[in-house]
């Protein structure tokens, strides 16, 4: 009867033991990065910048003992894959070509929605005569290599039949493509809406403008978590995505337009600055999350760039990269679909 009881008792212990292995511990600490700019505290320009603002991610964790930290890193992509190298965060949101840098050198990392697009401008040097893409043909142009700004130009020469060998490129981060413009020691320089400033001191023309050319002309990127924690906490992940995706439902909103301005004016650019960025851009489908054969389609775009850039030395698989259950779940339990249809390659709508 003892021995009886010991193995019941033993049976008991390891059923439980096994319940308790596969239930969900919920985390103490989430650690989010981000893009940031500005001086003191850097903010982020995008859509994470609005789930932490308006508290859209923390709120799904309302009631529970665990904790949000975001981080914005001046360091941009590089000082992200350090960080995600190190182990020093568990959710970032930030350009496609250095994520596929960092996925290609090993970095653990599953994408989880679109971080949406990112406009970049072009900008010359008043006193020279380029009006479009085509006229940078022997001209100097500084951008910040490696980053989606990088990808944004070397798409644009193609698309206009030009090629990086028509051109010659300086690579200078975004204070030193500044200086460069007003010494007048390059032609034009590529960059996001930092630029836009330059033009009205006089210091250069706004010649190019990714949205111009349609949605698949601006620069793109992902919301991306570890394998570790995905796999450690699945129901976690899946709010945090839910958080996501209702910041990306309230920047849709043409009422809170204004407001969404005004929270990315904390990295440092004014709001009229960020305003004259976006006009004629529909945020709700600039920041669409959605991971369909659109996003997919710019992704092996990226790809293919980091690769004739050799800045990888392999292929990515992309399928088992991309991990749309989580957006999508998220998007039907809200009920956006109409909102957000799936686009096909080409960013047409499938009905």
């Amino acid at each position: 009867m003892r021995r009886l009881l010991s193995t019941l008792l033993l049976a008991a212990t390891v059923a439980f033991g096994a319940a308790a292995a596969n239930a969900e511990d919920a985390p103490a600490t989430i650690r989010f990065g981000d893009v940031g700019f500005g001086f003191g505290t850097p903010f982020g320009v995008g859509l994470q910048a609005i789930a932490d603002a308006k508290g859209f991610i923390a709120d799904e964790f309302k009631g529970t003992p665990t904790k949000v930290e975001f981080t914005y890193f001046t360091g941009t992509g590089p000082a992200i894959n350090e960080a995600l190298s190190n182990g020093q965060l568990d959710f970032t949101s930030y350009g496609a070509v250095p994520n596929i840098i960092g996925k290609a050198n090993g970095l653990d990392t599953v994408i989880l929605a679109s971080y949406g697009g990112t406009t970049i401008f072009g900008a010359a040097r008043p006193n020279l005569d380029i009006k479009s893409i085509a006229d940078l043909k022997g001209k100097k142009v500084a951008i910040q290599k490696a980053t989606i700004i990088h990808w944004g130009l070397i798409t644009a020469l193609k698309n206009a039949g030009l090629s990086e060998k028509d051109i010659t490129i300086v690579d200078l981060k975004n204070a030193d493509q500044l200086a460069a413009i007003a010494a007048k020691s390059v032609d034009a320089v590529f960059g996001a809406d930092f630029l836009l400033p330059l033009e009205d001191k006089g210091l250069a023309k706004i010649f190019y403008k990714s949205s111009d050319a349609g949605a698949s002309g601006d620069g793109f990127g992902a919301f991306l978590v570890t394998d570790k924690f995905r796999k450690a906490y699945p129901e976690a992940t899946q709010k945090v995505v839910t958080g996501f995706v209702k910041a990306a439902q309230w920047l849709s909103d043409d009422k809170n337009r204004d407001e969404a301005f005004k929270i990315w004016s904390r990295a440092g650019s004014p709001i009229e600055v960020i305003a004259k960025s976006n006009a004629g851009s529909s945020l709700g489908q600039k920041y669409n999350p959605r991971l369909d054969d659109f996003f997919t389609s710019r992704y092996q775009s990226g790809i293919a760039f980091d690769r004739e850039q050799k800045l990888i030395r392999r292929d990515i698989d992309l399928d088992t990269w991309v991990d749309r259950t989580y957006v999508d779940n998220a998007v039907k339990a809200l009920k956006l679909e109409t909102l957000w249809p799936d686009r096909s390659a080409t960013g047409a709508v499938q009905n």
